[in-house]
């Protein structure tokens, strides 16, 4: 397999590191839950899924409720082995592979979950070939479900911090983010975008209202106030709003 970036051996370490295992994934469980609603009103049920970096199964679990079968891969090993002792496997397989050259694979899927992975990869080229290794697992009129982040948010939203006088937002330096419109070509090559999802409301209430109000050094994390406006976040989509998004959610349906 490809050889492990810095990124691939953070996430390997992070499964030993993290005590709390609903933190391992990620730490802002109101975001997590806004992605995972999404996904869950798309996923067919009875479908049989491939859920490309599962981490430590935390959405496998959810998954596995709704589908008939799922299939859990993620690239650090540590994870992987979390994730068999966390949730055991019941109508899904855990097991360790990479989405840049799935070889323990067994397609096709109905549907194909990416969650937060193409950030993860080196540069644009890793993140295309990944998309089209997913692309390939998919039944024809199946889908992909991806949830990624773009770099054009946190653009807009420094725009919007800069107006306030706060500092600008710094993505973490194991990610790479790619501009939105290139992926929004490639997706109607091959695919119908059948129904879209952002964070703009999310963000805009987190990373500008949320700061405006305690200081911008002391919004440095999820906190209570993340919880009071989860409602708002999932109700409130107006397009204004969406190009400060971090995070673009698609349901694409293979051709």
């Amino acid at each position: 397999m490809t050889q492990k970036s810095g990124t691939d051996l953070f996430w390997n370490e992070r499964a030993l590191r993290e005590a709390d295992p609903l933190k391992v994934n990620i730490a802002d469980d109101v975001q997590r839950q806004l992605e995972t609603a999404f996904i869950m009103e798309h996923l067919p049920p009875g479908a049989r899924v491939l859920e490309v970096g599962a981490g430590n199964g935390h959405l496998t679990q959810t998954l596995r409720q709704r589908a008939g079968f799922v299939d859990a891969f993620d690239y650090a090993e540590n994870m992987v082995q979390q994730a068999k002792q966390l949730h055991q496997e019941t109508n899904n397989r855990f097991f360790h592979d990479s989405v840049l050259e799935p070889k323990a694979v067994q397609p096709p899927y109905d549907a194909v979950v990416c969650v937060r992975v193409l950030i993860n990869l080196r540069n644009l080229e890793e993140q295309q070939r990944a998309f089209e290794n997913m692309s390939a697992l998919v039944n024809p009129g199946g889908r992909l479900i991806l949830v990624e982040g773009f770099s054009d948010g946190f653009e807009r939203l420094n725009q919007v911090r800069q107006g306030a006088g706060m500092a600008p937002l710094r993505p973490a330096s194991i990610n790479f983010y790619s501009p939105l419109a290139p992926w929004l070509e490639r997706f109607t090559r091959g695919f119908r975008i059948a129904a879209t999802f952002n964070t703009g409301t999310f963000d805009f209430l987190t990373r500008v209202v949320y700061p405006a109000l305690v200081g911008p050094d002391q919004a440095t994390g999820p906190s209570e106030f993340h919880e009071r406006i989860s409602a708002l976040a999932r109700s409130f989509d107006p397009e204004p709003l969406k190009m400060v998004a971090r995070l673009h959610g698609f349901v694409l349906v293979r051709a």
